[in-house]
């Protein structure tokens, strides 16, 4: 029983190094998977502008990044984007996609976009940017965009019921 000793500790060093290694592998949820499952991560007209717009940049580098051209536009027009393409080139025959989504509550009008490049198929660059104009200005984001809604043309309330 002389090398039971070092045959143990070769077998906790072996058990805490994959311990260890799979707690270096990162959570288990990798985050959202699909753009719907990132529209629904958030409140859009509440939460900061900053973080909305970093959240849904890397949100949709992550979901979109990898995909074929293909693959990357059928989800974003799955997500109820409409694209606009560049001009194709023989250098550069997959043209740059711009799409976007727009949505206005009583309180704000918020723009969603997605720009992306490809290359033989791939996608090979994809950015996303949000935008929002509120009632007032202090939560326009990124910029305070002076506009009709700022005049409180939007009722704050719907109107109470006659009778």
């Amino acid at each position: 029983m002389k090398g039971s000793g070092m045959a143990c500790g070769k077998l906790f060093a072996a058990s805490l190094a994959l311990a260890l290694g799979a707690c270096a592998m990162g959570p288990t949820n990798p985050g959202p998977q699909t753009l719907d499952d990132l529209k629904a991560a958030h409140d859009w007209q509440y939460e900061a502008g900053e973080r909305l717009n970093a959240d849904w940049a890397s949100g949709v580098q992550g979901i979109l990044g990898a995909l074929s051209r293909s693959d990357a536009i059928a989800a974003i027009q799955a997500a109820g984007f409409e694209c606009m393409y560049g001009e194709a080139h023989e250098d550069y025959p997959d043209p740059m996609a711009v799409c976007s989504r727009s949505f206005a509550t009583r309180r704000c009008q918020m723009d969603w976009e997605i720009s992306s490049t490809a290359d033989k198929g791939m996608v090979t660059w994809v950015d996303g940017a949000f935008r929002r104009d509120c009632v007032g200005l202090a939560d326009d984001w990124p910029d305070q965009v002076k506009s009709a809604i700022d005049d409180q043309l939007a009722p704050a309330a719907p109107p109470a019921p006659k009778g």
